[in-house]
């Protein structure tokens, strides 16, 4: 670690002790705050329960006063059910009254009809009431049969019916509406940002807030229903049914009111937001001590630690790129810095002795690898120094000066995808005390890559270490690229099978969305992927280089055109799309025939279809293709009520995919389509009046 860093550290460690306070206070206040919350989630839902009992015994003395009415007990039908249809005009939340015999037969209702056909004593509040001897709380129900009611969630209530000598008659009903109720409990029990979930015995949600329509009626999540069965009330912190966190209180089926579980949660972002608040402008505060703290030590290191360090080191770069002559001169009061400059001035003084003898032994040697016309290098280890021959200099691209190298001067012209990999093999070739073999790229000065293929051997000493490395090189450059061109094609034909797999897919996944019957969908996805199959078979007659737009508008429009018929009419020169322009195309006009084909004037005897393309040039911007589609004598046109999935893929494949624009015009007389794609160069063949050729860079869609 430097001294700089050193120091700095000192200044992060002068600071610690404050973050280390500020986090327990942190800490201390969020368990206080989260304790409050649990306590006050269990209140929230004890508030929920107390108001489902209020509801429930209102409920209760309500079925009692009905019945201890003679004409209740009695079944007096022509009596009861006007009486019953009062009562419940008088309670609206309560949608329907029913009177049943012990047999489960209807006897009385609102809407004073008696149904002795059907059995409703398998009703689970039925039994439940007889067995209990008392009013029960049903489960939900999604539609109330027995009050004749249309489709609506409601929660039963049922009390048993006695007659005058005591005996059990029959039972009588109650159905609560449930929309009545999440709206009650919402506006007396649930807080802002809060949620509320009450379900039935069972585990099915009969209240849900917010969002009800994805839970009513259905099961529990597992977390909710084990809270539903605990033994006592309690609180957890959960992602509500509607994605958001909150901690959670809950009431089981064991505690009051009975027959329900209810879970109430409050959002934690709304109840941690002075905590965060707080947090934030502690976590501010320390932050500017921390970087006042930084920057003092930062000016103090650059002034007594950093600007010597680099005196020092700038002597020892000018001795490296050859200035012998180069000394370090540090003021005076350098302390320890200037000790070191002094010891180092002395060794530089002993080093560039050696130096001398050390450039007389290299030439020598240079000398010697020239004579024997090989592509040969060397490396010393111990010194850190290397060299190359004059041909493998030649070889790599450098002048006859750069022969010799040193260690960084040799891994800087390695590929950077190579260097680790052939670092990694002189390791293992000291490592195995044997011979060295690698293949790997180097940059020439010109920029070119060249593949090289180096074998050498290591020479170790008596103490078994590396002190010398030899070895040729030869260049493999043709030979990869042969290999590189067989990969390319395998990876060419597997990203074109890709693309098109990709494209099928968008075309099903869109058409399913926008198909409402199985056969629809049939007609439609085959045609668009009869489309894309007759465009890639006229890329594959040419190499899926280019195709003609005659060719792909021909195809689409051969069910419509008949001999000596001009009901179709296809005019305009000869145009060569790239694969990418065919595919868009060819999707276009196989979704402007379809068009036509069913609404407009392909779909009656009369009609004519007029298609004519050009080619405008232009001397500052891109050439264009324009095409023009013209519908007339079909039926009448009028812009449609929604958008589907053709127009949408004419509307991406010109704008988004080509980087034209289209413009849509509904005449009375037939829809025309004016549709302009910019070409990035064109030329003209020979006759520039039949054929126009568009030559683009003949890439794949991806």
């Amino acid at each position: 670690m430097t001294l700089t860093r050193r120091l700095l550290l000192l200044a992060v460690i002068s600071v610690l002790p404050a973050i280390v306070i500020w986090t327990y206070t942190e800490v201390s206040l969020r368990r206080a705050r989260e304790a409050e919350v649990n306590d006050l989630a269990i209140r929230q839902a004890q508030l929920v329960g107390a108001e489902l009992e209020r509801i429930f015994d209102g409920i209760h003395s309500l079925l009692l006063a009905i019945d201890e009415i003679p004409s209740i007990r009695a079944f007096d039908t022509p009596t009861c059910s006007p009486y019953l249809k009062a009562i419940q005009e008088k309670v609206p939340y309560v949608l329907s009254f029913v009177a049943m015999d012990i047999s489960g037969h209807i006897r009385c209702r609102p809407t004073g009809t008696v149904d002795t056909q059907h059995y409703f004593a398998d009703r689970p509040y039925f039994h439940h009431a007889l067995s209990e001897k008392g009013m029960v709380v049903g489960e939900y129900t999604p539609v109330f049969e027995e009050g004749a009611l249309p489709a609506q969630p409601v929660l039963p209530l049922a009390l048993p019916i006695w007659n005058d000598r005591g005996d059990v008659v029959g039972v009588l009903a109650a159905a609560l509406d449930l929309g009545w109720l999440r709206q009650k409990l919402k506006e007396r029990t649930v807080p802002e940002g809060g949620s509320l979930t009450v379900a039935d015995r069972r585990g099915i949600v009969i209240v849900q807030d917010p969002q009800p329509e994805r839970m009513l009626g259905k099961l529990l999540p597992q977390e909710y229903l084990l809270q539903a069965k605990a033994k006592e009330a309690g609180t957890a912190e959960t992602t509500s049914l509607d994605g958001i966190r909150r901690i959670v209180g809950y009431l089981p089926l064991t505690t009051p009111p009975h027959d329900v579980s209810i879970n109430v949660g409050l959002s934690t972002k709304a109840a941690f937001a002075s905590i965060n608040q707080a947090a934030k402008r502690g976590f501010m505060l320390i932050a500017a001590a921390l970087i006042l703290a930084l920057s003092l030590s930062a000016l103090l290191s650059r002034a007594f630690i950093t600007r010597p360090f680099e005196l020092v080191t700038d002597g020892i770069r000018a001795w490296r790129q050859g200035d012998y002559q180069s000394r370090i001169d540090l003021p005076g009061k350098s302390g320890e810095f200037g000790i070191l400059a002094r010891a180092f001035n002395d060794l530089m003084d002993d080093v560039a002795e050696r130096q001398h003898a050390l450039q007389a032994s290299e030439e020598r040697a240079r000398l010697a690898l020239e004579a024997g016309h090989m592509g040969t290098w060397w490396y010393d280890p111990n010194k850190g120094v290397g060299g190359w021959s004059t041909q493998a200099t030649a070889m790599l691209g450098y002048p006859h000066a750069n022969e010799t190298m040193d260690h960084q001067y040799w891994l800087d012209i390695l590929h950077p995808e190579d260097l680790d990999r052939v670092v990694q093999r002189w390791r293992e070739a000291v490592q195995r005390q044997g011979d060295y073999q690698d293949e790997y790229r180097i940059r020439r000065p010109d920029g070119s890559i060249r593949w090289i293929n180096s074998k050498g051997r290591v020479f170790f000493d008596i103490q078994k270490k590396p002190f010398y490395f030899v070895g040729i090189f030869q260049d493999i450059t043709e030979q990869k690229h042969a290999e590189e061109q067989q990969r390319f094609f395998l990876d060419e034909l597997n990203h074109r099978v890709k693309n098109t797999l990709t494209t099928v897919q968008s075309i099903a996944s869109q058409t399913l969305r926008t198909t409402e019957t199985p056969a629809q969908f049939k007609e439609a996805f085959e045609g668009r992927l009869l489309a894309l199959s007759k465009t890639h078979n006229l890329l594959t007659r040419k190499s899926w280089r280019e195709a003609e737009l005659r060719d792909v508008a021909e195809q689409e429009l051969a069910p419509y055109r008949k001999q000596g018929d001009e009901r179709v009419v296809l005019n305009g020169p000869n145009v060569r799309l790239p694969a990418r322009y065919a595919i868009n195309l060819g999707l276009v006009l196989h979704e402007l025939v379809t068009n036509a084909a069913k609404y407009g004037a392909l779909s009656t005897n009369a009609g004519r279809l007029d298609m004519s393309w050009s080619i405008v040039e232009n001397d500052d911007r891109p050439d264009q293709l324009r095409i023009h589609w013209t519908e007339s004598g079909g039926p009448p046109v009028a812009p449609p009520k929604r958008q589907g999935f053709g127009s949408r893929l004419i509307r991406r494949s010109i704008e988004g995919e080509l980087g034209g624009y289209m413009v849509l015009n509904f005449a009375e007389g037939g829809v025309a389509y004016d549709i302009s794609v910019p070409l990035a160069h064109s030329s003209k063949s020979s006759d520039a009046k039949v054929d126009s050729t568009l030559v683009i860079n003949p890439v794949l869609p991806s």
